[in-house]
């Protein structure tokens, strides 16, 4: 007989170890690009489901992204004790690979339930940020989006087209490969293609900035007719007047840093610093008609001491850093 309440305290752990499971199934499906429409729609409709299945999956996604960089993982996966070594064709990548020994150790045959094919509606995206506030977006196709601080992003995913627009603010995108729906971003005056890919995008009022971490895109200004594409560790900057810039290389460590709560500028004006600050100040920052907005500046720092930073350029530099209540003013000093 089995003793009252057993069931109860098994059930929450085999729930979660199945949860886990289905998590790994879904970052294996999506990492090896045989995925279809079906398994979108049922991998969409598995996420909306619960935030348990979001966080599974997240942890499944860092676990894989982790996997990828290990020396020897195929032979270790390969050759553990319950599973047939796994013979991959020659023509496969090094994260292909991984993913088939993974299918193998992980047990992909978990029983997925995906859903019959039928005709994909249209599904509309929606995401914001708030001041100081950033997040990390899992969408349903696999791919990852994180927003900065006052960001927003939209779109529409279609059976043979995915469409992403950055209204405002940075995004750093984790997109996952689609060959049959390339993805597209507009943001400003510039578009950006990609199959699968890491990049980032930032816009502000008089300018757009793409920096690829990883893979490649192609950037258009339908506005000039001027297009780069960019592989990893080359960026661009564009304006509506100028059109897309020469390429640029960056360092990721700066470019990238905000994602991790820091800001960091090499030789930057200080208009574009501000703009910068004001999706993670609590008080608006402004720049009086006399302020100095040329200066060019370099600076690093947590986004938690913008106001630290500020009184540290009154003090060194010819501008007067004003803390009022409902705003600070930046102005020429006197």
């Amino acid at each position: 007989m089995t003793p009252p309440g057993e069931n109860s305290r098994n059930s929450a752990p085999q729930d979660d170890n199945k949860r886990a499971a289905l998590a790994r199934a879904w970052v294996l499906r999506f990492s090896s690009g045989e995925h279809t429409e079906a398994d979108r729609l049922a991998f969409a409709e598995w996420l909306a489901a619960s935030d348990d299945n979001k966080r599974a999956y997240e942890k499944a996604y860092s676990i894989w992204e982790a996997l990828g960089d290990v020396d020897g993982i195929e032979t270790l996966l390969a050759h553990r004790d319950t599973v047939t070594e796994f013979r991959p064709r020659n023509s496969m990548t090094r994260r292909f690979l991984v993913g088939g020994a993974m299918a193998a150790s992980l047990a992909v045959a978990t029983g997925i339930g995906f859903l019959l094919m039928q005709p994909a509606p249209t599904e509309t995206l929606l995401y914001a940020t708030a001041t100081g506030q950033i997040e990390t977006i899992t969408l349903s196709d696999g791919s990852r989006v994180t927003l900065g601080g006052a960001s927003e992003l939209t779109g529409e995913f279609r059976r043979d087209v995915r469409r992403l627009e950055l209204v405002s603010g940075n995004a750093y995108f984790d997109i996952a490969r689609d060959e049959a729906r390339p993805l597209t971003v507009h943001t400003g005056d510039v578009d950006v293609r990609v199959l699968g890919t890491r990049f980032d995008i930032k816009t502000r009022p008089d300018y757009v900035a793409v920096a690829v971490d990883h893979g490649q895109v192609r950037v258009t200004s339908p506005a000039t007719g001027s297009r780069q594409d960019l592989i990893a560790g080359e960026k661009i900057v564009s304006d509506a007047t100028y059109g897309i810039s020469e390429v640029m290389t960056f360092d990721a460590s700066q470019e990238l840093s905000w994602r991790s709560g820091r800001l960091s500028f090499v030789d930057a004006p200080l208009r574009y610093i501000v703009a910068d600050m004001n999706q993670y100040s609590d008080r608006p920052i402004r720049l009086s008609s006399t302020a100095p907005g040329d200066l060019r500046l370099t600076l690093s720092f947590p986004v938690d001491q913008i106001e630290q930073v500020l009184a540290g350029l009154d003090a060194a530099y010819p501008m007067a850093v004003q803390s009022r209540e409902d705003d600070i003013l930046i102005k020429q000093d006197d």
